[in-house]
């Protein structure tokens, strides 16, 4: 057991939670199972007013979920400062991570294209509601505007997200001006979509699933926010499987099985491709030794997304 999940535990123990099992540990902190539906959370680097402001966009998103929905979403029940370390006590989402990558492509399976489907049709039956966009959409940018279109808010993250980080990007992409230009004018040329709750960075390991069916999704906040659904059908598709040997078959599956289940036009799902990649490439680092950022060039190298930020 690393340091830091001894350090958890001992913090859980001095505030009477006795735990039932580690489920999992990362840079975020550390997860255990409480054993009676809960699961606590020890945090490693969050401020409270983040963590209050985290817990009460969940009990938004679950006052807006339609009830019948099989598909669950975080709720946290408590949150606990034990002398300036951070504890949420979290309902338990019952399920295992659809997939987690590591470097290979997965055998594709109906299954798998199923719990996505379901997955993403979970969210975008959340009704887009102005309380759903009071995350900051990244770290050190705000929230979306409550009132404007998804695609005029999404073009501005993306020029102040290219303006930012220009130098790095024209390194690695020598005409991101042009590029940049042609994704703002598609986003701003895009019918606007009715809202509907975003996650943002629909992973597998964001999906959990039993028998076969997604059983909930969690781990919201990077681009949270309420927009268009084909979004995340985009970014779900071409995150499946990032870096695998066959990621652009397991797209296309993918990108074909969401058309037929919502009817999102393949146009629009590239245009977002475009904004993904320049809005996020410099998340984590800014030179192609980053697996992410080099990842984000080649999405805005292809040809087809080019094709659909310039027509």
């Amino acid at each position: 057991m690393r340091g830091q999940d001894v350090e958890a535990i001992l913090v859980l123990q001095r505030v009477g939670l006795t735990h039932k099992g580690l489920l999992g540990s990362g840079v975020e902190g550390t997860v255990v199972d409480l054993g009676d539906g809960r699961v606590a959370k020890v945090w490693s680097d969050r401020r409270l007013t983040d963590l209050e402001l985290l817990r009460d966009y969940y009990d938004a998103l679950n006052a807006a979920r339609p009830a019948d929905r099989a598909v669950a979403m975080p709720r946290i029940l408590e949150l606990r400062d034990f002398e300036g370390t951070l504890i949420t006590v979290e309902q338990r989402l019952i399920g295992r991570p659809l997939w987690v990558a590591d470097g290979t492509s997965p055998h594709l399976t109906p299954a798998h294209v199923d719990a996505m489907t379901e997955a993403l049709a979970a969210l975008a039956a959340v009704p887009g509601e102005p309380a759903l966009r009071v995350l900051p959409v990244l770290p050190d940018e705000p929230p979306f505007n409550q009132t404007a279109p998804f695609e005029t808010e999404l073009a501005a993250l993306v020029t102040r997200r290219t303006t930012l980080f220009k130098t790095s990007l024209r390194s690695a992409l020598h005409d991101v001006d042009a590029v940049l230009n042609d994704t703002v004018a598609a986003l701003h040329a895009l019918r606007p979509a009715i809202p509907t709750l975003v996650h943002g960075d629909l992973i597998a390991a964001n999906v959990l699933s039993y028998e076969a069916h997604a059983t909930a999704v969690l781990d919201f906040g990077f681009l949270s926010t309420a927009g268009d659904p084909a979004f995340d059908a985009a970014i779900a598709a071409s995150c499946f499987d990032m870096w695998g040997p066959s990621a652009q078959d397991i797209e296309r599956q993918l990108d074909r099985a969401f058309a037929s289940a919502f009817g999102h036009d393949h146009r629009r799902v590239s245009i977002y491709r475009a904004a993904y990649a320049l809005t996020t490439a410099c998340c984590f680092g800014t030179d192609l030794s980053d697996g992410h950022f080099a990842w984000c060039i080649t999405m805005l190298d292809r040809p087809d997304v080019r094709d659909a930020v310039q027509n």
